[in-house]
């Protein structure tokens, strides 16, 4: 039934809807500064979560906008500060699947005009609740039911059929429905749920194909996700996990159970 909703998920439409009339209010209250700079997208990496929410946002700016927008991937482990990015190049600035260190979305919004954080993480949660400690140019949707893929997917979807939008590129709401089913498989997987058919295998599948998450580094990487076909990763990564299965069969065929300081520790595998 999932696989053939209008919207990804309909019972949060209303926090969607509100960061959507916030940010185009906002929007309004800086046109004069944002009119000659690119939108930024940040994004979770390497994370298939954080790169199909990127993916939303590129098939977003590819329908409306005359600039191009700077994607940055964004590690955990080195996270990138506001001293990494051409802050004077830069107007909307989105948060996607990861907002940062503690602190990162409060200085970076005194920077740029703007900042919208769409994220489903508990950190986030935990960092950006307290509406007090940020700007009025802060825009957030954060919800921990969901992936930053599928908020990222019906946020951008719901920005197209804005009447304060103008489209350039109405085929774009043809992709989006084209790799809707992508989305919700990238969730089920990153949300460890697997209620999907063959969802695990999805994964494997998309893992084997060893596409570079970088978009600086690799300029065709939204064309390569837009050209996945659901059914052709399901049945190469079935064939992926019987072969990883067979490999983990014939390990514990040669294996044997040894006692560790005479059993006192336990035993293992050898």
């Amino acid at each position: 039934m999932l696989l053939s909703q209008a919207k990804l998920h309909n019972n949060n439409n209303n926090s969607i809807s509100n960061a959507i009339n916030m940010s185009m209010k906002n929007k309004g209250n800086n046109n004069n500064n944002n009119n000659h700079c690119s939108p930024a997208i940040l994004y979770l990496y390497p994370c298939l979560d954080g790169v199909f929410a990127a993916l939303a946002a590129h098939l977003y700016f590819k329908a409306t906008s005359l600039l191009s927008p700077l994607f940055f991937p964004n590690t955990v482990y080195n996270p990138l500060s506001a001293e990494d990015l051409p802050l004077n190049e830069i107007g909307d600035l989105y948060l996607l699947d990861f907002v940062g260190p503690d602190g990162f979305v409060q200085e970076i919004s005194t920077k740029v005009p703007r900042v919208i954080v769409l994220d489903h993480h508990k950190s986030a949660l935990e960092m950006l609740g307290n509406e007090a400690s940020l700007g009025e140019n802060v825009v957030k949707v954060i919800d921990m039911e969901r992936s930053g893929a599928t908020i990222a997917f019906d946020y951008f979807k719901d920005k197209i059929l804005s009447p304060d939008v103008a489209v350039k590129h109405p085929s774009v709401h043809e992709e989006f429905e084209r790799v809707r089913q992508l989305f919700l498989y990238t969730e089920d997987g990153d949300l460890w749920r697997w209620r999907f058919p063959n969802s695990k295998a999805f994964g494997s599948g998309l893992k084997d194909l060893n596409i570079e998450f970088d978009a600086r580094k690799n300029p065709s990487l939204f064309d390569q996700l837009l050209s996945l076909d659901l059914d052709n990763i399901i049945s190469k990564g079935k064939l992926s996990l019987s072969d990883k299965q067979k490999l983990i069969d014939e390990y514990l065929r040669k294996s044997y159970e040894i006692a560790l300081g005479n059993a006192e520790f336990g035993h293992c595998l050898s």
